[in-house]
């Protein structure tokens, strides 16, 4: 009779839960401040930012990213070489614990490809990080012209 071993129950019970809520939330990537850039009309590229953190106790590699918006998706970075910046493709970035990913203008920045009608200012476009643990971790990133005001006192800059 199952009364036989309490224990067993409240064991299976225990493993399903820690299955359903553990797995996801332990190795799931957080985004912040994400948001895409309003494209300039003409133009089949858009760039989206925001930072992605990694709350759990292990590295978590992020080998790729989706988005509602274009054919294509890529992490990108920016590079100096002497005088010349360039734009390299990444192809995977890790995360250590508790530690956060940037993608900013001048920096790490992620690349919508072939767009084929720009989205309306004030629209949402859901961007994915897809982590080597075959979880894909997404936000809604509203489209905006310029970065969302940061709190700290140094709005207002234009470079």
């Amino acid at each position: 009779t199952p009364m036989k071993y309490p224990w067993y129950r409240a064991l299976l019970t225990l493993l399903i839960t820690a299955a359903a809520f553990g797995a996801k939330a332990d190795n799931s990537l957080q985004w912040q401040d994400a948001w895409v850039r309003a494209m300039p009309p003409g133009t089949t590229v858009a760039a989206a930012y925001g930072s992605v953190t990694n709350p759990s106790d292990a590295e978590i590699t992020v080998v790729g990213v989706t988005s509602s918006l274009g054919e294509e998706a890529q992490m990108h970075d920016m590079i100096t070489e002497g005088d010349q910046r360039r734009m390299v493709q990444l192809n995977e970035l890790t995360i250590g614990p508790g530690e956060t990913l940037s993608f900013q203008p001048g920096g790490k920045h992620i690349m919508l490809m072939n767009v084929s009608e720009a989205p309306a200012e004030g629209t949402e476009v859901e961007l994915c990080a897809l982590s080597a643990n075959d979880a894909a971790d997404c936000t809604l990133a509203p489209v905006m012209r310029q970065a969302p005001m940061a709190h700290d006192g140094h709005g207002g800059h234009h470079h």
